[in-house]
């Protein structure tokens, strides 16, 4: 049986995870995200800097995909990626597996994404993912200000209109299927 491997991507607050979330639970496919890794090293090494925790936590991230991948189970894969790494990164993943690829980009305009992160950092649920410092206005290139260039079928979804799971887990359901164009 050949995998799916779902990458949900997009920039910070741009409403990736509960996408994700909601998508794995309406699959029933294990959502990896990096955010998740990144909480649990922080927990264990609480010294780590930003620098060490967000290379790490791409790598278990990448790896604990893998291995769902080669069980032969469908998976999500959830993160801001990097544009220009994360592609080679994820298409090895998918070709170590045979995984068919597909993509959901999440989208805001920039004031609604400045304005969601600034309630996370207020929030404080999240300390060691949400900083203050992340500017929206002036994020670097590589940040995922469009989607990643997978050569996969891929749904935009704006996350300031309602958004329908069952919907967009029919598409992704029929593109993991349907040739690349």
């Amino acid at each position: 049986m050949t995998p799916t491997l779902l990458v949900v991507s997009g920039l910070p607050a741009s409403g990736k995870t509960q996408l994700g979330t909601q998508l794995a639970a309406h699959l029933h496919w294990p959502n990896v995200t990096k955010d998740d890794y990144k909480q649990i090293l922080y927990e264990g090494l609480p010294d780590l800097t930003n620098a060490q925790s967000g290379p790490l936590s791409f790598r278990l991230m990448y790896h604990v995909a893998g291995v769902t991948l080669a069980a032969g189970i469908n998976t999500v894969l959830e993160t801001h990626f990097y544009l220009g790494l994360g592609e080679k990164n994820i298409q090895a993943l998918a070709q170590a597996h045979g995984a068919r690829l597909v993509q959901i980009f999440c989208h805001a305009p920039l004031d609604e994404l400045a304005r969601r992160h600034a309630a996370r950092v207020a929030s404080g649920l999240r300390p060691h993912i949400d900083h203050a410092s992340l500017d929206h206005y002036n994020l670097p290139a590589h940040c995922c200000h469009t989607p990643l260039d997978l050569a996969a079928p891929l749904l935009r979804v704006d996350t300031t209109q309602p958004v329908e799971v069952a919907a967009i887990a029919d598409w992704v359901r029929s593109a993991a299927w349907s040739p690349v164009d």
